[in-house]
């Protein structure tokens, strides 16, 4: 049960922030490039899902060390690239 949780929260999450971010970046910024609206979409929506644990680990380790909280923050970004990317791709193609 706790793998389907954390599977929700680490590739469900971002796909559907990635496309929400993705489509409203579309509509606010329309003359923008379609990788800068799917880079903005994607790297927040790669974040949202580790904050709890980017904030638990500052408050663990109150930046004794950095290594910790890098760690967590390039968990971030590699869900962002693997998850967050393909999912502001798909929503920003154009319509055919």
């Amino acid at each position: 049960m706790a793998f389907v949780i954390a599977a929700l929260v680490l590739i469900g999450l971002p796909a559907v922030l990635a496309t929400i971010f993705s489509w409203g970046i579309a509509a606010r910024f329309p003359y923008r490039p379609r990788w800068q609206r799917i880079a903005l979409a994607a790297v927040p929506a790669g974040l949202a899902p580790v904050t709890p644990g980017l904030i638990s680990v500052w408050r663990a380790y109150r930046l004794t060390t950095l290594v910790p909280l890098g760690a967590v923050f390039a968990l971030g970004l590699i869900v962002a690239l693997v998850v967050g990317v393909p999912a502001a791709w798909r929503a920003t193609r154009p319509k055919a």
